[in-house]
């Protein structure tokens, strides 16, 4: 009987079914392996923020104008340089202006200049799979080679740069390179939750992140909401409603994923007929919520959110209230562009990552009041640290494969000891939070080193990175914690926390020489200006790092060894 190795390498075999196929791919795999790591990019608390999300996305977080200065300084003008990265980030608003054959020349040059450096951490078979489209032989042709400007190859390049324009191809030309540019300027988009709810387009951010596909998110408790939403919790369901009208968002319900709320805006003004519409929906609303939470406290007493509903007991909802959640119910479970959006959330998130010697994770990883980690009494076990965070991520997978019992959705959304949330909020009393002992005691280095353990990470450069909590820079509060160990991220993307903040969010930035933290210093998402940044250094590598030293330099390896031992079965004829 085979075994499922025996299986594995009968079908490694179908793929790669020469010798010469396997050498081939071997080879191409260890070169790989030692190119230097991509550029990674990690960002928290989007909030819907499209504008804010999409410029950061056009210039890569500042990227391209660093890119740019260093290759351009010398021969550019700082408003020209401004001017040049203007037209990368917004073609489409740039090049419908008049320009000559002479300028169009110049910024082709430039375009396939900082194509060239970009890309060279990238294998030139990456870079054609890429490229799949109607002028991938010409920049190909282009982009692989080191030109001097007497050289012969040099004119033939102009030739065609000439006859590209003179065919009135020029700005499909430049879109397609800028459109590289951007695609290998960031190797890995890692997201650290919340992407829902305050602002008023998270649906078009993750659009993007799905067009995108090189990113990972860690999900965040406004995430974890609506993903118990979809899977029809009823807490959550009505929370989710109750956030949209509060924030004003409920074109995204109706018109974007097809909620609809005639019924419940009906119901709410004849409850709470004084009141103006979104007010009486939102009390409505919170009424339901309660009698929802009751229900769940008194089901799951283990979870300790008695604390969650003060003075009021539980009562039967009336059958327009059971009506409403029904319907609401149906339309979460049933809508199929938020079954889009959710299977991506799903597939692509997880409670953290762990990678390159970096620990992700959106809230905290709770601890007790001596700050031991907190040893949860759930799911007739005790767990705590690492051993809690892998069971409840399996959970939560197994509740989106089998579409099982959501409830613990709502524990993670809002209990005082979830790691999502790691706050003591009463639902009565909003303005009201206790935050749970981690964001004290992560001030301590030898915690942070502690907590690093409990992951499996011991190195020097192995380092915690957290959302979720805005950090109060204009009241002197720094990102670091625990002598530069942890970096809490969230900064103020979302509009509502910027007063808090006094900035306008980070962006983490990780690639082969070290670690960088940007604080954005004004609201991003204007084409008419560029990004202000601070930068920080973080670390800097004592060595240049290599995809070998990755966790993707790991599966390669993986990948390599099956490959071998493939060869060695065809050579011994036992395959």
């Amino acid at each position: 009987m085979k075994t499922m190795e025996d299986k594995y390498m009968a079908l490694l075999n179908k793929e790669y079914p020469t010798d010469s196929i396997i050498i081939q791919e071997i080879i191409k795999l260890e070169s790989i392996l030692n190119l230097p790591k991509g550029t990674e990019h990690y960002i928290s608390d989007l909030h819907g923020e499209y504008d804010a999300f999409k410029h950061l996305m056009n210039n890569c977080s500042g990227v391209i104008k660093e890119k740019v200065i260093f290759l351009f300084q010398k021969e550019m003008s700082n408003q020209e340089i401004n001017d040049f990265c203007q037209l990368i980030y917004y073609p489409d608003l740039y090049l419908p202006k008049r320009e000559t054959n002479e300028w169009y020349c110049q910024c082709l040059l430039r375009l396939i200049r900082l194509a060239r450096y970009i890309t060279s951490k990238y294998t030139r078979t990456t870079i054609r799979n890429y490229l799949q489209q109607d002028y991938a032989d010409i920049i190909d042709e282009l982009i692989h080679a080191q030109l001097d400007e007497m050289d012969q190859k040099y004119i033939y390049h102009l030739k065609i740069i000439n006859m590209v324009i003179e065919l009135h191809q020029q700005d499909d030309f430049i879109k397609t390179i800028i459109k590289l540019i951007k695609h290998f300027a960031v190797d890995k988009l890692h997201i650290l939750g919340d992407l829902y709810d305050r602002g008023k387009n998270p649906h078009k951010i993750i659009n993007d992140l799905i067009e995108y596909k090189r990113v990972d998110i860690q999900w965040g408790n406004h995430d974890i909401l609506w993903m118990g939403a979809y899977l029809g919790q009823e807490a959550c369901i009505v929370t989710v409603v109750k956030n949209c009208v509060h924030y004003q968002n409920l074109a995204l319900l109706e018109r974007y994923y097809g909620i609809p709320l005639r019924n419940l805006m009906l119901e709410a003004t004849k409850c709470y007929p004084q009141k103006e519409t979104n007010e009486a929906m939102e009390l409505y609303c919170l009424e339901l919520i309660k009698q929802c939470e009751l229900k769940l406290i008194k089901q799951y007493p283990h979870w300790h959110m008695e604390y969650r509903i003060q003075n009021q007991n539980p009562v039967h909802l009336s059958p327009s209230q059971i009506a409403i959640i029904k319907e609401l119910k149906h339309s979460f479970t049933h809508s199929m562009p938020l079954k889009k959006h959710m299977d991506f959330i799903f597939q692509k998130g997880s409670l953290y990552l762990k990678t390159n010697h970096n620990l992700l994770l959106h809230g905290c990883i709770p601890l007790d009041e001596n700050g031991q980690l907190y040893q949860y009494h759930h799911f007739d076990q005790i767990l705590k640290g690492k051993a809690y965070f892998d069971y409840v991520d399996h959970y939560i997978n197994e509740c989106y494969q089998k579409k099982q019992q959501p409830d613990y959705f709502w524990y993670l959304w809002c209990g005082q000891y979830s790691p999502l949330c790691g706050r003591k909020i009463i639902l009565d009393q909003p303005g009201i939070e206790l935050k749970n002992s981690y964001y004290h005691y992560i001030e301590d280095e030898k915690i942070c080193l502690t907590l690093l353990r409990e992951f499996g990470l011991y190195g020097s450069d192995c380092h915690i990175i957290n959302g979720h909590t805005p950090i109060r820079v204009k009241d002197g509060e720094s990102p670091l914690k625990g002598n530069g160990r942890l970096i809490m991220i969230d900064g103020g993307f979302c509009k509502q926390n910027q007063k808090k903040t006094g900035v306008a969010g980070y962006t983490l930035i990780s690639n082969s020489h070290g670690m960088r933290l940007k604080t954005h210093h004004v609201h991003i998402g204007s084409y008419r200006h560029d990004v202000e940044y601070d930068s920080m250094i973080i670390y800097t590598a004592k060595n240049q790092e290599y995809i070998k030293d990755t966790k993707r330099g790991l599966e390669i390896i993986e990948q390599m060894n099956d490959l071998k031992k493939l060869l060695e079965l065809k050579r011994q004829n036992e395959i």
